[in-house]
């Protein structure tokens, strides 16, 4: 009898503790809050990272929910927190469009498209289209659900250990890309060696001259000291890059409507917070850069944008067609 009784202790605390760790088929709670992590690679002190800090607090004072924020990967790289979030996990992850695209709808990745945006008004514009609603509603049905896109990593730039001035200075390099179907086609074309890597192996790799460089928002490449292993950055502004604020559909659809009203309405209001953060700081961590000796160079924009119309885009053949001149009209009207 008492062994009985030993082993449905046991069974209780097994299945407990299954559901504290997001793994089971209910809605983990402590006190009626909801438990819930936020997750990015990005390292702290940076604006998506602040951002996060800013959306925890808010959800935490709403009474609703009891956050934490877990920045630089502690729970795993980009691919393992997407896969918790279509397991139905409850972890919300700072996501990139072309990353999300590999695993739900290819057409996403549009939006990385290099030299695609001029401005940020253009990608708001796209974002704020019939187009883009439809496209997110896709994206839900392959069971990720987009809380707020107005989030920003920022515009990307090339690091590297020499100067690149022109396309030719580019060939060949070793440049660490994310590990993701956009990344590498787009610096295939420009006729880089891309190399996805872990941002943890980066710093090393650099110095050591494994890779040759990466590219990076300024606040990344500031947070991560990568440019005390190299000391050129292109400004070639080659993507602006949104972020999007994720969960999976089937954590979400378990919560009540007044939780998920607060979790998205909280992401936009975080996400307004972030964006103005970003644009401010920009110029203030380039000053940074340059006083840690950091030499800027500037590239013929119009080779690079060729280089990317001739062979990036005719390699999308998964694309729907007519896809980039279904965006390029939504920019121009």
């Amino acid at each position: 009898m008492k062994k009985k009784i030993v082993m449905c202790v046991l069974c209780a605390f097994v299945f407990t503790g299954m559901l504290s760790a997001g793994g089971g088929s209910e809605t983990p709670a402590a006190g009626g809050k909801v438990k819930l992590s936020l997750a990015t690679v990005i390292p702290p002190g940076t604006p998506v990272t602040l951002g996060l800090d800013n959306y925890s607090k808010a959800l935490n004072d709403s009474g609703k929910f009891e956050t934490a924020v877990f920045p630089a990967g502690q729970l795993g790289s980009l691919t393992d927190v997407i896969d918790r979030c279509l397991a139905g996990d409850p972890v919300i992850e700072t996501c990139d469009p072309a990353d999300l695209a590999d695993v739900t709808i290819k057409d996403l990745s549009v939006v990385q498209a290099p030299f695609l945006f001029e401005t940020w008004d253009q990608v708001d514009k796209v974002t704020a289209s019939s187009w883009w609603k439809d496209l997110t509603a896709s994206v839900e049905q392959k069971g990720i659900k987009i809380l707020a896109y107005n989030w920003a990593f920022g515009e990307r730039h090339i690091l590297t250990r020499t100067p690149v001035r022109t396309l030719a200075d580019l060939a060949g390099k070793k440049i660490r890309v994310p590990n993701n179907v956009n990344f590498v086609r787009s610096f295939t074309a420009l006729g880089a060696a891309p190399t996805p890597m872990a941002l943890a192996e980066v710093f090393t790799s650099i110095q050591q001259g494994t890779i040759d460089g990466l590219e990076n928002p300024y606040s990344d490449i500031f947070a991560n000291k990568f440019h005390e292993a190299g000391k050129y950055i292109v400004e070639d502004d080659h993507i602006k890059q949104i972020c999007l604020i994720i969960c999976g559909t089937e954590f979400f659809d378990k919560l009540t409507k007044d939780q998920q009203d607060s979790l998205v309405s909280m992401a936009q209001k975080s996400g307004e917070y972030q964006r103005s953060l970003l644009l401010k700081t920009a110029d203030e961590v380039k000053t940074q850069l340059a006083a840690a000796g950091v030499t800027f160079t500037k590239i013929d924009r119009a080779a690079f944008t060729q280089a990317i119309d001739q062979k990036y885009y005719p390699q999308f053949t998964e694309w729907t067609a007519g896809l980039r001149e279904t965006v390029q009209s939504i920019i121009k009207n």
